[in-house]
């Protein structure tokens, strides 16, 4: 039985915000451990770009917390989810310092795994405009 586009596109954003989870799951625990300063790197600029980015690609109005510097900032982290924060969710420093995790190379190429199929959904869901994706 073939699906309908409408069921094709349901299946690829949950694809796609799976692999957001899993790539959110991984970069969390390097802020965590890593960072001596963990949620050091977050800037309101971050949060409008998320919440532009959730608009535009999932129709999601994301609502600003009570936060007076950084709009998605919860007691317990960004409220935003993961697909819907994609810049923060790939952020960790060892990537934008150094293109990896120094002596973590399986980690290193699990996160770029995971890069790699986020992009290429984004890619099949949102076009080939050179907007579509906002992590390659």
């Amino acid at each position: 039985m073939r699906l309908s586009p409408v069921q094709v596109e349901a299946d690829l954003r949950q694809r796609l915000q799976a692999l957001y989870a899993e790539l959110s799951a991984a970069t969390a625990g390097e802020c965590a451990a890593a960072c001596t300063r963990p949620q050091s790197c977050c800037a309101s600029l971050y949060c409008g770009i998320a919440i532009d980015f959730a608009r535009s690609h999932w129709d999601v109005e994301l609502v600003p917390t009570w936060h007076r510097s950084l709009p998605l900032m919860g007691p317990d982290g960004c409220t935003a989810a993961p697909h819907l924060r994609p810049l923060c969710t790939a952020h960790t420093c060892a990537i934008s310092d150094f293109g990896c995790k120094q002596g973590d190379a399986g980690w290193t190429a699990r996160y770029f795994t995971l890069v790699d199929a986020i992009a290429a959904l984004e890619v099949e869901l949102f076009g080939a405009d050179g907007n579509s994706t906002i992590l390659r």
